[in-house]
């Protein structure tokens, strides 16, 4: 996504409110043009001609304001228009991201991208676009109404636009840099605040609320010490173009001045000059000094992921037969976790994996759902390849529950449908029940009651009930369980448990570093792995 982008796809809307600020632009300009012959018909006291030319100068000024107002209104539109469009398309790259690649960055950063990079683009980029469309038309009306007057008088103009060309360029370098450590310290800065927001116990059971003040001081200090950075250099540029600017358009009115006494043009032509030359040279400024701002801020735009590729694979069949691991291998940084393993889970059948933490058990698993593309070797569904079919038509297939099931700062039917609305009250409380979680219901006051922000109001054991209640609802039948009984206290276990052994229908692998000898006879098979087997 890029301005270029948006302007094309909303061209309609751009091209209509470029024509309100070319109307504006215009009429503002005539007025100025207008005051030549204004003073010409004072000079000449011609008091029923001024009368009627001040209100018509009074109706060009209105019909200039007026068109202003309505450029301003309908610009309201067009930047809502562009930033709902740069947000779709943003959260549209992350939702078909690769969720590998997704968890290569902190979810602040991503926040940080929808929040503070999108209104710094429209601060910058959307506003400097805007002002330069504005500028142009000033500009190029001016050029029209200042060759009128005199060619002579343009032509100054031009030599001053070249001078004024060069004096933003001494700042693009410096001003990009800070508009790009402003976006990078906004992004962990809002990673930092989420980190010790949400750490706030921690730091209060351990008597340590003086660090937790000093943690979010020392990234917001940097934060606006950037951003003080960033308005200096603007300023100081902005210094340097005005003084230039105000030299030249004084040389332009003595200009001008010399040629009416020299009876070339009229000295009416002096105010009109004065006030066009004023608004060209601004003009000219403002073109320039924005053009440097919107290919500063335009940076941003390469920071989001561009063009996410769709996934075309054919869409996986359903699993009838087996789930099989060929010569499996796994390493992170050069260490093997997992070393050619081969394994084979028939559907239906019951599967737990034990091991001690960190050999590779969850690994294993997230290479055969499609989570972890980490692997060598082959992972088949019924014989054929998981790497031929679509990851998204596995991901209906097969319900992974964690043990750090995540709940949202929604209600309970959000957090069991996440917002599909295809699900009756009944099937809802229905798998409330099937978790034991009827009561928990009750309690609340409905599936409309609110869970607070990742479920903060509710236990470790409610919470990864209610994500396997969301599995259940999904009518997936193939249930992997990394840990996710492991709140849970032992009645509970023995009745998730119970509902995931003794359905017929479902095929069940539970990862556990601990399991009890009393269950072990409800699997089918029981994998033991070690380290770096």
């Amino acid at each position: 996504m890029s301005l270029k982008q948006l302007v094309l796809k909303y061209k309609k809307k751009t091209a209509i409110l470029i024509l309100l600020i070319i109307a504006a632009a215009g009429a503002d300009i005539y007025a100025g043009y207008t005051l030549a012959w204004y003073y010409d018909i004072v000079t000449a006291s011609d008091i029923q001609g001024a009368v009627r030319f001040s209100v018509y100068m009074i109706l060009i000024r209105v019909f200039s304001v007026i068109m202003a107002y309505f450029a301003d209104r309908y610009e309201a539109g067009v930047r809502e228009c562009f930033n709902n469009e740069m947000k779709g398309k943003l959260i549209y790259s992350l939702a078909h991201m690769e969720y590998q690649r997704y968890e290569e960055k902190e979810p602040g950063e991503y926040a940080s991208w929808l929040t503070n990079d999108i209104h710094q683009i429209e601060d910058k980029c959307f506003s400097s676009f805007f002002l330069i469309c504005e500028a142009v038309s000033t500009v190029l009306f001016s050029i029209v109404a200042l060759f009128y007057m005199h060619p002579l008088i343009l032509a100054t103009c031009i030599i001053s636009t070249v001078i004024l060309y060069f004096v933003p360029k001494f700042f693009e370098k410096s001003i990009t840099e800070s508009t790009l450590n402003i976006s990078e310290i906004n992004e962990k800065f809002s990673q930092k605040i989420h980190d010790t927001l949400s750490g706030f116990q921690s730091f209060v059971s351990a008597h340590r609320r003086e660090q937790f003040i000093q943690q979010n001081n020392r990234i917001s200090i940097a934060l606006e010490k950037e951003k003080k950075i960033l308005l200096r250099r603007s300023a100081k540029m902005g210094m340097y173009s005005v003084a230039i600017f105000r030299i030249l358009e004084g040389v332009t009115c003595c200009l001008t001045a010399v040629l009416a006494f020299l009876k070339i043009v009229g000295i009416g032509a002096v105010f009109s000059v004065a006030n066009i030359s004023n608004r060209f040279l601004n003009g000219i400024n403002s073109i320039f000094s924005n053009l440097v701002i919107l290919k500063s801020s335009g940076k941003i735009f390469e920071k989001f992921p561009q063009n996410m590729p769709e996934d075309n694979r054919t869409t996986c069949p359903e699993i009838k037969n087996s789930i099989e691991v060929r010569n499996l291998q796994i390493k992170y940084d050069n260490h093997i976790v997992l070393d050619h393993q081969n394994y084979c889970f028939e559907i239906g059948k019951k599967y737990a994996i034990i091991g001690e933490s960190g050999v590779g058990k969850s690994s294993m698993i997230k290479a055969m759902i499609g989570i972890n593309d980490n692997y060598t070797g082959e992972i088949l569904f019924d014989g054929i390849s998981k790497e031929a079919y679509n990851k998204d038509s596995i991901f209906q297939q097969i319900a992974y529950i964690s043990q750090d099931a995540y709940i949202f700062n929604d209600t309970i039917r959000f957090n069991l449908t996440l917002g599909d609305s295809g699900y009756t009250d009944v099937q809802l409380k229905d798998v409330l029940n099937m978790v034991n979680l009827g009561e928990f219901l009750t309690e609340k006051g409905g599936l409309d009651a609110m869970l607070g922000d990742n479920g903060k109001n509710i236990s470790g054991g409610q919470k990864q009930r209610l994500a396997i209640a969301r599995s259940l609802l999904q009518k997936k039948r193939i249930f992997v369980v990394d840990e996710g009984t492991s709140a849970l206290d032992i009645k509970n276990v023995a009745i998730i448990e119970r509902l995931l052994l003794e359905t017929e229908e479902y095929t069940t692998i539970l990862i556990t570093h601990n399991m009890k000898e009393n269950t072990q006879k409800y699997y089918d098979q029981v994998i033991h792995l070690k380290g770096g087997e």
